[in-house]
């Protein structure tokens, strides 16, 4: 996204400026030359069009500024200086003042203060209905929600983020979205979009030429190869990305070389390295207060065999019961590495700790840094834990599920760790960092029939009855079908119930809305009212159908299916208010398929939140499977086979 210099929202206020178009253009000749003034001389453009009141300098400015913060960056004078602007901007240069403001606090670990910031960037893009400031507005709410417990945020904000910047000339906001779902798909353990993604990166980088994107491409692809334990080719690629960085004057490439460094180390298991490697870890995290680069440095320090300095560190990151660490961006990569620290070096007070704060996130995968590294996924650490507690049933789950993830991935080093005995296996309590696959060769996997979950399945067993469907007026069952939890009624529940109905369908956002009457199809477009004469009629043909169902179950005595069709009627009549303006009058947005995919998305996000409070085993699996966007669709795992009962449950 790019602000003209001459779109001065202030026009008059204050003397005329030349002197910060001159700064902008002097700081992007230093960006363009890898001087290191490249920074200062943009913050002198930012106050100077504060000053004179040109916003436009000013947004160009700090949005130059920003794209090239270093994550971790205080967040200085910049944001009082912005919001100095930002407070008198109309839009669209206010909203992407907010991407900025956004972005700032995110790398100054202040996520709290971002979001709001976040959430006003893409309300104000989504009304102008500029794609690329939506598409800034996106990454900037994907940044304010990178927390453990945002997942269910970030997966369609995700997708919908790539689905936009797919037709984008930006390569900037290309680059950033392939990044994203990069991470996505790491997260969800995703191993065939994680080398689709990949291949988009270096297609990217082939076909712009732009050595910046070069450089994201070598070290993701570098991160493949260590997944996989092609240590020679990580070599290589990570010292083609260090190069590729500092042609491009890249921020992060510093980082970025040491944390590959790092990893490289550990699979070679070359001591030197991993204590040089730990004690810049561990000199950085002491003097900044960064509680995710200490629990990497007591790793390092472990595998460089020095297991009392580790458990030291580790000790020093739990502080009073860990629940001081922030639940933002590094929260779960802190977590595993303090547990792997625990497991492997017999703190079992300390394993206990940690498997209790992990289990919730089950089957997730470990991110760093936007996908620059993987850290292996949360059962792996757990079925460590467990097995040092000796809980051998809980461990050999974890580490099953575990397995399956990496054969899914094709992180055959990981898949290695997990053998008895290995450095970084359950139980494992040696301190010895392994040699991954060339020290004791690829651990055997077993079928997908063995992964564990909420509908744990072994073969040849019945798949999970799990019920998702009304119950009593205004109450939803669901969860297992021997004790499902009571929820109060949700529009979300509605649409997620309509996607298991038809597993593996894509159904428009638009249908999902009218309950599959397909009237809004031809107006999906059209920029009208929210409901239009058709959409009405759809409406309320499917209110006259439910009237009937009602009048039917009370004769043939069938309660529970009249009190299931009160209660989908009650979220009819529910979406019919909230499509109407004050005295009934229609209400006017945007295109019908995209107030479609917004509402579709809040809703279903909202009943995912929902469910996870009550059962998050349930929301996991729900989570894995469905997918929102203009198309949405539930897309059964075949690892963790469900019946889903959709039908109220009738009473004895």
């Amino acid at each position: 996204m790019a602000t003209a210099m001459g779109s001065d929202s202030s026009a008059g206020a204050g003397p005329p400026g030349p002197s910060a178009v001159g700064l902008l253009q002097r700081a992007d000749a230093a960006r363009q030359a890898k001087s290191p003034d490249a920074d200062g001389l943009y913050l002198a453009a930012c106050r100077a069009a504060a000053q004179s009141g040109q916003t436009g300098v000013l947004v160009s400015s700090a949005l130059a500024l920003v794209d090239h913060h270093r994550f971790g960056t205080p967040a200085g004078t910049l944001p009082a200086l912005l919001h100095q602007a930002y407070s008198a901007a109309a839009p669209p240069e206010r909203g992407r003042l907010a991407v900025a403001l956004a972005r700032i606090w995110v790398y100054a670990g202040e996520a709290a203060r971002a979001a709001p910031f976040a959430a006003e960037a893409l309300d104000t893009a989504r009304a102008s209905g500029d794609a690329d400031d939506v598409a800034a507005a996106l990454e900037a709410g994907l940044l304010a929600h990178w927390g453990p417990d945002d997942f269910g945020v970030r997966t369609p904000l995700c997708a919908e983020l790539e689905e936009l910047t797919a037709h984008t000339a930006d390569v900037d906001l290309r680059l950033r979205a392939l990044c994203w779902a990069l991470t996505s798909a790491l997260e969800r353990l995703d191993g065939l979009a994680l080398q689709r993604r990949l291949r988009d990166l270096e297609l990217l980088a082939r076909q712009s030429g732009a050595e910046r994107v070069l450089f994201y491409s070598q070290c993701r692809r570098a991160m493949a190869a260590l997944l996989a334990g092609r240590t020679v080719e990580a070599q290589r690629l990570a010292a083609d990305a260090v190069a590729s960085g500092a042609r491009a004057g890249e921020a992060d490439a510093y980082a970025v070389e040491h944390a590959l460094g790092g990893e490289i180390a550990r699979q070679l298991g070359q001591a030197p390295v991993l204590r040089a490697e730990a004690a810049t870890y561990e000199e950085y995290a002491t003097a900044e207060g960064v509680p995710s680069i200490l629990a990497q440095a007591a790793v390092l320090w472990l595998d460089a065999g020095e297991p009392a300095r580790a458990a030291l560190l580790a000790r020093r990151v739990i502080g009073d019961g860990f629940a001081g660490i922030p639940r933002d961006v590094d929260w779960l990569l802190t977590a595993t590495q303090v547990a792997d620290v625990a497991t492997r070096t017999g703190d079992r007070a300390a394993a206990a700790l940690m498997a209790g704060v992990l289990e919730p996130y089950a089957g997730r995968g470990v991110v760093n840094a936007a996908a620059v590294s993987f850290h292996g996924v949360v059962d792996h650490y757990l079925a460590g834990a467990y097995a040092l507690l000796g809980d051998g049933g809980r461990a050999e789950r974890h580490r099953a599920a575990a397995e399956n993830a990496y054969a899914a991935l094709g992180a055959d080093w990981w898949a290695a760790r997990l053998a008895p005995g290995a450095g970084g296996g359950p139980g494992a309590g040696d301190g010895a960092g392994d040699r991954g696959p060339a020290a004791g060769g690829r651990a055997g996997h077993r079928g997908p029939a063995d992964r564990p979950g909420p509908s744990a399945h072994l073969a040849g067993a019945p798949p999970a009855e799990l019920l998702f469907a009304p119950g009593a007026p205004g109450i939803w069952q669901i969860g297992r079908k021997e004790a499902p939890q009571a929820l109060p009624a949700r529009v979300g529940f509605s649409y997620l119930r309509l996607l298991l109905r038809n597993p593996g369908k894509d159904i428009a956002s638009v249908d999902l809305v009218s309950g599959f009457d397909r009237a809004l199809r031809a107006d999906q477009d059209s920029g009208g009212p929210v409901l239009d004469a058709r959409a009405l009629a759809a409406y309320r043909r499917r209110l006259a159908e439910l009237d009937a169902e009602i009048g039917e179950a009370e004769d043939w005595n069938d309660p529970d299916r009249a009190a299931a069709a009160r209660s989908e009627r009650q979220e009819f009549i529910h979406q019919l208010a909230a499509a109407r303006g004050l005295l009934g009058r229609p209400r006017a947005l945007g295109p019908a398929s995209e107030r479609a995919r917004t509402s579709v998305r809040k809703a279903v996000a909202a009943a995912l939140e929902r469910i996870a409070a009550a059962d998050p085993d349930v929301a996991r699996l729900l989570r894995d499977g469905i997918s929102t966007g203009r198309m949405c669709r539930y897309e059964p795992d075949p690892s963790r086979p469900v019946r889903w009962l959709t039908e109220p449950a009738r009473r004895e």
